[in-house]
């Protein structure tokens, strides 16, 4: 790894960051792009999702992240900490490889959980495949199949009971199977295999070193807190293999100091990271978005320590210059902000501009300082 003795302030990296997410200036030509962009995209609930893509297109249209899951542009498995996660079918496969590192379902606490046996991986992995071909299915449906088949018919409750995500959550790790489109309000499960925009998984210590490009891309400059987040917290890697992987890729990789803090960045970026111009901005983001949920709820760069509780209840954020510096909500056609007192003198026309974009109707944005 090259050491680099780069100093770097917080608002050229911020800005740089902003830039990267389409966030300084809106302009991702598509729905992958927005999503390639940030490397993953939180799920759920959808109509957040949805948002985190709009803002990050210049001229968006209702429905388009549905849209192009329905169409496989991006597809949407279970990833980080359990939950459901858009990403492209390449970017997909990378995170989820590293999620395969500790084989989490051979662990005996796993298997009690969903119900199964170790020995019925195979053939259920097999009667998957078959039962998922001409549809995609929700749990109930897959439930009803499995009791057809009389060596898995003992898996037919764990199919739909209190554990039944932990018995397809391999699945899509293994990139068997991803989320289908919704029905009647029900989630579906589709077949990934065999999808043509599907690479396959890749050699897990190569999906590793890339899960960190990938990151430091999006989110650096990273400190070694936001890589184990990411990847050991977020995917289960081992934090030692984390620390391999980062080690491993030499001099594609630079340490930084910002401030009083190390990170890394892609050593490309250096040069970008070292030109962006400060930003003081407003932007208006949907909860969980990923400009927070990337490096953490817990990174002090973007949000004070005393206002943890906003990001981790997933209140929509107001940024200034890429710091969390208030929250919104929209009742009807108003937005009303609540801008932290720490954050300085509310930038009312900076927010009223920003709240048309986003919201899309004309409206008075009702500042008051929080409390």
């Amino acid at each position: 790894m090259a050491r680099l003795t780069v100093e770097l302030d917080d608002s050229q990296a911020l800005a740089w960051r902003l830039q990267r997410h389409c966030l300084s200036r809106p302009g991702a030509r598509s729905v992958k792009a927005a999503v390639c962009r940030v490397v993953a995209l939180r799920g759920w609930p959808m109509d957040l999702a949805e948002l985190a893509v709009a803002v990050r297109r210049s001229a968006p249209t209702p429905g388009e992240l549905t849209a192009a899951l329905s169409a496989g542009d991006v597809i949407r498995s279970y990833a980080f900490r359990g939950g459901s996660y858009v990403f492209t079918p390449e970017v997909g496969a990378v995170l989820l490889s590293v999620h395969t590192a500790p084989r989490s379902w051979e662990k005996e606490r796993f298997q009690r959980q969903a119900g199964f046996e170790l020995a019925d991986w195979e053939p259920f992995r097999a009667a998957m495949q078959e039962i998922l071909e001409p549809e995609p299915l929700t749990r109930r449906e897959i439930a009803d199949r499995l009791a057809d088949i009389p060596a898995l018919r003992g898996l037919a409750d764990a199919a739909t009971g209190s554990g039944a995500d932990a018995l397809y959550k391999p699945l899509h790790w293994w990139g068997d199977i991803c989320f289908g489109p919704e029905r009647d309000g029900q989630a579906t499960f589709r077949r990934l295999r065999d999808d043509p925009a599907w690479p396959g998984l890749p050699d897990l210590d190569d999906a590793g070193r890339a899960a960190i490009e990938l990151y430091l891309g999006a989110y650096g400059p990273a400190t070694v807190a936001n890589l184990h987040y990411w990847l050991a917290e977020g995917l289960a890697a081992p934090r030692r293999r984390v620390m391999q992987w980062l080690n491993e890729l030499g001099d594609d990789v630079s340490e930084v100091t910002v401030g009083d803090i190390t990170g890394y960045v892609c050593t490309k970026d250096l040069d970008d990271i070292a030109a962006a111009e400060p930003s003081e901005q407003v932007r208006l983001l949907p909860g969980f978005d990923p400009w927070l949920l990337g490096p953490g709820t817990a990174d002090t760069r973007l949000l004070a320590a005393q206002r943890r509780s906003v990001g981790t209840r997933g209140a929509n954020l107001v940024l200034r210059g890429g710091v969390v510096s208030g929250v919104w909500r929209r009742r009807r056609d108003e937005v009303t902000v609540s801008w932290f007192d720490e954050a300085g003198l509310v930038p009312r026309d900076e927010l009223e501009t920003e709240a048309r974009r986003v919201v899309g109707v004309d409206v008075t944005v009702n500042s008051r300082p929080s409390e």
